[in-house]
């Protein structure tokens, strides 16, 4: 059974990097606190510029109060101080005097009609109505005049503006003043205000956001580095290590990276001493049986024997040239199917032409990269050809072909012989009297990319005994 491989990429959430991860939390936050913090600080805001409004409309309504309250006013010198007033302030003031008429700012129809009756256009004059006399008030019945001040103070509000109204007290009788708040013009200060702290809030999220880049940047360049070095290691350079630097968990990787990166290199230096003790043990006790064999007279015994030596010593070199590469091809070796091919086939093409073999290539145009080494498929394939040449007649023919099979690539070598039994893909056994290694090593290669080895349409072709057609590599495609 085969092992699924996870297929790189992911989701779209796990393509987001973690430093774009960062930077979006620490933004993200900061504006939620900022969304947070800005609609109860826009109410306050408004409340505060409606609090201010008012106050300042007050002072203006009460500084004309009090000019009235202090004695005789002239009409002409009360028009005169209600224009300089009203230039200076943003809030007009309007006069309801004890005759019924009005002097000052215009006021609009809703206000009037807001402030109350008294202030009417079209009222009589009533003194009764407007809450005085001309001659003033006697309260008491004893003659006097009231003392004058002001006596009362009303808000009221329309859909357009807000009104301040002070009833005051002279020595003419009840006088009415108002000072008139526009909503428009509060809107304009408030939109002002919103601007700025609108302004304020960006340049919040942009101090955040430089913020979140530099801490990011300095969190990720040592993981960055680190996976660099893993890279490195993993293609075969154990010389290299991961700087150690960043956040105390951040180094620990490197640290550990290092550490593992030293291990490893150990346990191959060991690996490779022991391949070369190997190849020392084992040269020297093969030689003596090949010297023994070539020793025996001739006879089919002789030629068996020799046959078996010469297969030990193809497998032994095979062993120690495996055991000898070490770390040069890293973890994910790759090279191109087709390539590969081509050039074993042009190697194997003169003894099959020596032989009479029909042989038929089929190759794609262009390259199809598998994760093994050249030489590993190298190999694997000279198993299977040889297996040919060496295991059917004269003048068979033969096939070789390379495809694209996602997701990986077939490698088929067939022939037109007496077929493979399935027994032979156990190991170390052969129907054809050699050492049954050669569909061994083709399936380990095949195994070592992620793939396997299969037997190509077993009884297919009227063949008997289930024989297979031929072998089929299907290798794992190239990670990188």
């Amino acid at each position: 059974m085969r092992a699924r491989r996870p297929r790189p990429g992911g989701t779209r959430l796990q393509r987001v990097t973690l430093r774009a991860r960062i930077i979006a939390l620490v933004v993200g936050t900061t504006a939620l606190v900022l969304v947070l913090a800005g609609v109860p600080l826009a109410l306050v805001l408004r409340g505060n510029a409606h609090t201010a409004a008012q106050r300042h409309a007050t002072y203006a309504a009460d500084s004309v109060a009090d000019y009235l309250t202090t004695g005789d006013v002239d009409e002409h010198a009360l028009l005169e101080y209600l224009d300089r007033a009203n230039s200076r302030s943003d809030y007009p003031v309007t006069v309801l005097l004890t005759d019924g008429s009005l002097v000052g700012a215009d006021l609009d129809d809703t206000v009037r009609a807001a402030l109350g009756p008294e202030w009417d256009a079209d009222h009589d004059g009533d003194g009764a109505a407007r809450g005085g006399t001309d001659g003033g008030t006697d309260p008491d019945g004893d003659g006097d005049t009231a003392a004058t001040g002001i006596t009362s103070t009303t808000v009221v509000t329309t859909d357009d503006a807000t009104a301040v109204e002070l009833v005051c007290q002279t020595d003419d009788g009840v006088v009415r003043v108002a000072a008139v708040i526009d909503d428009t013009q509060l809107s304009g200060t408030l939109r002002w205000q919103y601007l700025a702290g609108l302004g304020v809030a960006v340049l919040l999220l942009l101090l955040s956001w430089v913020a979140a880049e530099i801490t990011s940047r300095r969190l990720v360049r040592p993981l960055q580095r680190a996976a660099t070095t893993a890279q490195a290691l993993g293609e075969g350079d154990l010389a290299a290590r991961a700087p150690v630097e960043g956040p105390p968990e951040v180094a620990r990787v490197a640290v550990e990276l290092n550490a593992l990166a030293t291990r490893i290199d150990e346990l191959l230096t060991q690996e490779r001493e022991q391949a070369a003790d190997l190849s020392h043990r084992l040269r020297t006790p093969l030689m003596a049986v090949r010297l023994g064999v070539e020793a025996l007279p001739d006879s089919p015994g002789r030629a068996e024997l020799e046959g078996s030596v010469d297969a030990l010593e193809r497998a032994l070199t095979r062993v120690i040239r495996a055991a000898r590469r070490g770390n040069a091809e890293g973890v994910n070796p790759r090279c191109d199917a087709v390539a590969v091919t081509r050039d074993r086939v042009d190697f194997w093409t003169p003894l099959a032409d020596e032989q009479g073999r029909d042989l038929t290539l089929d190759l794609p145009d262009g390259p199809l990269w598998v994760r093994c080494t050249e030489e590993d498929l190298a190999t694997a394939l000279d198993s299977l050809l040889e297996n040919v040449v060496a295991h059917t007649p004269d003048g068979t023919a033969f096939a070789v072909s390379v495809r694209a099979a996602q997701p990986g690539v077939d490698v088929e070598v067939t022939d037109d012989g007496p077929g493979i039994a399935p027994e032979a893909l156990r190991r170390g056994l052969s129907d054809r009297g050699s050492t049954g290694l050669g569909l061994d090593i083709a399936r380990g290669t095949a195994e070592g990319s992620g793939g396997y080895l299969q037997l190509v349409d077993p009884g297919a072709g009227g063949r008997e005994d289930g024989r297979a057609r031929g072998v089929r590599l299907h290798l794992g495609a190239s990670l990188r």
